[in-house]
This record gives structure tokens, C-alpha cells and sequence, in this order.
């Protein structure tokens, strides 16, 4: 278990206990070499510019070959992808919303976990030629053509984006996925049990600590659910509920049922054609809520530090309810 499994479209209802703050937390710094290296128009200047950058070259493209600089420059010319800059622009502006969102995420992760150390944000815009997010302990690298969402004139495309992943590619989306990744640092886990429960359990930590660093952030965005998914199962979830311990799922350890409840589906056919895909995160996110609120009382270090999947469950006393 790790990052590999907090896959970028990331609910339920959750009641989180606030972390206070004393103080106003200051935005981000965020480095806009986006704008710098779109400015570049020549291979040699665009090399140059990736030169000056070589530890984010490395993990955004893999590296500065002569092949790569070419690439963007040819893009950097074209029309069309000049268009699309212009839609980030708009879309993004000076940035103000990452800037305080990431902020206020950071400062409430730094009361919790006094060890983190916030990364350094940067912007990139290519064309879609690097990774729409990359997550590390130092580095955080945010592709704006990825998120400026379906006013664009360009959208990710290929059968890795059906609708209900695509929808996700938008700014409201980008800080919780950054937090939830982040989470994943912090998430003790038991590698020996690979039941069902226990994936349940480490997701529904990853969302209750991103709810917890964002406590204005909508489920929706945590999760990628849309607002009708989320009522409609929330209303239904003693019948999913009773789906999983009916069909004796908690303690399955099937590779084959794993994804059937956790992974992204456009929805879960074993239960009904209005069940979200990835049911079981959903599920993990209201039992880990349960026993966050009323046994932890909203000590979110605790919880991260909780490896016991079972524990977790069986002191939450959560019944689909």
C-alpha cells in the first residue's frame, strides 16, 4: 500500500473535528515556469531554460534531450496550443486560489505533523507531452493544460479518460489530490492483511486526513463522486452495506473482487447501475469517519498511525449507517 494506490480521482459524508488556527495561513509561493518556459519559442532557449531546472526536468519529463526541446518548441509555436495558453490564463489567473488552498492544506498538515516540510510548487504547461501531477516529499509539479476543464478547446483523450474520469480534470480538483497524495506519507498500514478491509480502511484514512486539511473542500473533490452520487448513495448505503456483508466481502483478499469494489468503474454493476465505481473507498471513507469522530475525536496523527484495519472497524461501529 502506498502512493501508486491514491490514484488522482479521489467522499462520502464525513464530519470532521476542525484543527484550530491562531493565525491566517499564508498562501503558497508558487513557481510560475509555466509562463516562463511557454515565453521561450527556439529549441536552444527552451534547453537552456530546462537546463536551469534539471532535478524538475528529470521527474517532469524524464530528460532534457535535444529530441525534447525540439518537441516544445514545435509546440510553443503552434496556434492552437497558443489558444489553450490563453484558456490556462483565464482559467487560472494569478494562481490566488491554489496559492491560499495549498497554504491553508499546509499549515494544517504542518499542526498535526510538525516534521512536514511544505514542497516546492511549480507550473507546467506543455501540451499535454508531461503528467497531468506529480506528488514528491520536496517537489510539487501541477500541468495547468490538464485542469483548465471543459471550456477548454483541448482535453485529455484515449480510452484512459472516459467521462467520469475526465470530469475530474478541473481546478476545484487539483489541492485535494495534491493533499491526499501527501496523505499517503503518513498512512500506517499492515502489509501482511490484504483483505478487502484493509484497502477500505486506507483509503477512508487518505480522505478523512484531506477533509481534515481541507475542511471547505466539497466531498466531490475528494472523492470524485458528483453531488447526486454522493446523496443518492449516501441514502442507499444500508443497501451497499448490506451488498458487502451479504456477499461476505470484508475479509476477501480475491485480487479479481479487489477491483471489482475498489478500483475506478464507471459504476458498480455487483450492486446496481447507480452504485459509483470504487464503492469500497466510499464505504472506507464512512467507517474511518466513524471511528475518527467518536473514538479518536478527531485526532487526525492518530489516525494515520492506526495499522490495525480490523481495530478500525470493529471500534467504529459502523453497521451502513
Amino acid at each position: 500500500m502506498g502512493l501508486n494506490r491514491l490514484f488522482f480521482p479521489l467522499a462520502g459524508l464525513v464530519i470532521v473535528l476542525l484543527l484550530n488556527s491562531c493565525t491566517k495561513p499564508e498562501p503558497v509561493v508558487i513557481d510560475r515556469l509555466d509562463e516562463r518556459l511557454f515565453a521561450q519559442k527556439t529549441p536552444d532557449a527552451i534547453r537552456a531554460a530546462l537546463n536551469q531546472n534539471p532535478a524538475l526536468t528529470r521527474l517532469y519529463f524524464g530528460e532534457a534531450s535535444d529530441s525534447l526541446a525540439d518537441e516544445l518548441a514545435r509546440r510553443f509555436n503552434d496556434p492552437e496550443l497558443n489558444l489553450l495558453h490563453q484558456q490556462a490564463q483565464t482559467e487560472f489567473g494569478d494562481l490566488a486560489d491554489l496559492r491560499t488552498q495549498l497554504g491553508e492544506g499546509f499549515a494544517n498538515i504542518q499542526k498535526a505533523f510538525p516534521d512536514f516540510k511544505p514542497p516546492r510548487v511549480v507550473t507546467m504547461f506543455t501540451g499535454f507531452l508531461g503528467p497531468d501531477l506529480v506528488v514528491t516529499d520536496s517537489l510539487i509539479v501541477i500541468g495547468l493544460d490538464w485542469f483548465i476543464g471543459p471550456g477548454s478547446s483541448y482535453r485529455p483523450q484515449g480510452a484512459a479518460y472516459p467521462d467520469y474520469i475526465l470530469r475530474r480534470y478541473a481546478k476545484p480538483f487539483i489541492v485535494p489530490a495534491i493533499i491526499t497524495t501527501i496523505s499517503a506519507r503518513y498512512n500506517a498500514d499492515n502489509k501482511q492483511d490484504q483483505t478487502i478491509l484493509a484497502e477500505m480502511v486506507y483509503y477512508g484514512k487518505s480522505y478523512v486526513f484531506t477533509k481534515t486539511m481541507l475542511p471547505n473542500a466539497p466531498d466531490s473533490t475528494i472523492i470524485g463522486y458528483t453531488d447526486r452520487q454522493l446523496t443518492e448513495t449516501y441514502t442507499a448505503q444500508g443497501i451497499v452495506w448490506a451488498h458487502f456483508i451479504d456477499k461476505q466481502l470484508l475479509y476477501q483478499t480475491t485480487p479479481d473482487l479487489k477491483n471489482r469494489y475498489l478500483n475506478e468503474r464507471p459504476f458498480t454493476a455487483e450492486i446496481g447501475p447507480r452504485c459509483p465505481g470504487a464503492i469500497g473507498r466510499w464505504v472506507g471513507w464512512r467507517i474511518v469517519s466513524r471511528y475518527f469522530d467518536e473514538r479518536l475525536k478527531g485526532n487526525i496523527a492518530g489516525l494515520m498511525r492506526t495499522s490495525n484495519a480490523r481495530q478500525v472497524f470493529e471500534q467504529s461501529g459502523y453497521r451502513g449507517e
